[in-house]
């Protein structure tokens, strides 16, 4: 069997490296020579999969990291990576931040972090050079000179005109203009829209693979769900935070609709702990649902005094999902990242009672058949600004993005059916890790790491594609050898 020698620089968690291990046919297999990275926790857990001998922790525009690299990666078929460009996102600061943000991200060092992977790739000269980044970077421009005037070029066709000028074929088959690929995840195996730009390059002289879609169009299976994805992990409930419910935003607001929002509270315990004793995995839930409705009838009837009293029901609960294992991690080690987030009691009304697949924006808009008053009274947020604060997603249906900024809030990541946010497995998941790969750090270092991986699926689909044209450039110079 042939084995393919890769550098995945910018490794992160490992995404891109889990994708390209699943790839091998009876022919050709990959092999992780070195795996690069700057972050103390995604380094961790590079040297728990790949171990300890195949892993490099360090900044990689320093000449003592590129120097190990060179040193021990001169013979590799393939270079990996996405380079870190915090600008190119469509999502946070570098959009929708204040103009000193923007500045600030402009002249952020991270974005000229593709010249060092471009440095790189020139010193070892692999046969495949795989780049992947967000979409964003479609609309990012720079000034190029040429000649006396300063013209505003794409990033990305900088990117491919730096790999060509570097001995690399970036054109893509059937095609007179294509370099590089936008491909959306979901239609790859991966339960998650998720669209990404996606460059190959080779030094044999050949057009590269344009992916084909294994799933969504009508000669393919069906995307895979969210539902597919979560909906058989185990029940977990969130600590609610107590400490600072006076002085919640919009504290009034549940004050005044203080028997209802209990009842919200109750009805989606009482709904968890029906499906639950069906399938007769947690029996602590229906326990925990009959005492919280007993204890919510006596305080609802309490005219004063109802945020202490709340205090004292929400202080209940988290002693009784303790009391009633509510949240064990059962026998199964890799269960240990399916750990929900604290909340705070407004937070989990706006969970509750958003529809599945519904957000903010069309629960405060009133043109919306998913309009709803007590949300838009309850919503904590500038309007004017922040309107798709809270996102709920849907079981039938792929996820949205999974974003690294879910180590922020969360809020964009609302569980289909249970009052929290998505745990860091569940985003495992949906990126589509496999179930026992383990994340190293703590719960924001997952989350971090799981939303700027690339997902193992889309790699997968990647790596074939080399193996296919790998494969393909053998062949030729098989029958060109014997001519």
């Amino acid at each position: 069997m042939k084995t393919l020698k890769v550098l995945d620089l910018f490794a992160g968690g490992g995404g891109f490296s889990t994708g390209f291990l699943q790839s091998k046919n009876i022919n050709v297999e990959f092999e992780i020579v070195k795996a690069v990275e700057l972050d103390q926790a995604a380094s961790d857990t590079l040297r728990g999969h790949l171990g300890e001998e195949r892993v490099i922790q360090g900044d990689i525009t320093c000449t003592s990291t590129k120097e190990k690299i060179y040193k021990t990666c001169s013979d590799v078929d393939v270079v990996i990576g996405g380079p870190p460009c915090q600008t190119f996102s469509l999502a946070g600061p570098a959009r929708s931040g204040t103009a000193e943000m923007r500045e600030k991200l402009k002249n952020d060092s991270r974005n000229t972090l593709y010249k060092h992977f471009f440095e790189i790739v020139d010193y070892i000269k692999p046969t495949f050079v795989v780049f992947e980044n967000v979409e964003g970077m479609l609309s990012k421009k720079v000034d190029a000179t040429q000649g006396l005037n300063n013209k505003q070029v794409q990033v990305i066709e900088l990117i491919c005109d730096e790999l060509e000028s570097k001995g690399y074929t970036t054109n893509i088959e059937n095609s007179i203009s294509d370099r590089f690929q936008v491909l959306n995840a979901a239609e790859y195996g991966v339960p998650q829209h998720r669209r990404r730009i996606i460059i190959i390059a080779n030094r044999l002289g050949c057009e590269n693979p344009r992916l084909e879609p294994t799933n969504g169009f009508f000669d393919k299976p069906s995307f895979l769900t969210v539902k597919h994805s979560i909906a058989h992990l185990p029940v977990r409930l969130p600590r609610i935070s107590v400490s600072r419910l006076d002085n919640l935003k919009n504290i009034d607001v549940i004050r005044k609709n203080y028997r209802k929002s209990l009842s919200f509270f109750i009805e989606s315990l009482e709904i968890l702990a029906i499906k639950e004793a069906e399938t007769k995995k947690l029996q602590g839930l229906e326990q925990l649902y009959k005492r919280l409705k007993e204890e919510s009838e006596y305080i609802k009837g309490k005219r004063s005094y109802k945020i202490y009293n709340l205090k004292k029901f929400i202080a209940l609960y988290n002693e009784l999902i303790l009391e009633y294992g509510i949240n064990e991690f059962e026998d199964s080690f890799h269960l240990k990242n399916h750990q929900s987030r604290e909340h705070n009691f407004r937070d989990i009304i706006i969970f509750i009672k958003t529809k599945q697949g519904s957000n903010s924006a069309r629960f405060m808009n009133r043109a919306s058949d998913d309009y709803n008053e007590f949300l838009d009274s309850l919503y904590p947020y500038n309007k004017s600004k922040h309107k798709d604060t809270y996102v709920k997603h849907s079981w039938g249906k792929p996820s949205n993005t999974i974003l690294a900024h879910m180590e922020k809030d969360g809020l964009k990541f609302i569980h289909p059916e249970q009052p929290r946010t998505l745990t860091p497995y569940e985003a495992q998941l949906l990126q589509s890790f496999p179930e026992d790969y383990i994340f190293c750090g703590g719960r924001n270092d997952q989350y971090r790491q799981i939303g700027n991986a690339v997902p193992p699926k889309l790699a997968q689909s990647i790596g074939r594609s080399l193996i296919h044209l790998y494969e393909k450039s053998s062949a030729i110079n098989s029958e060109v050898s014997i001519g």
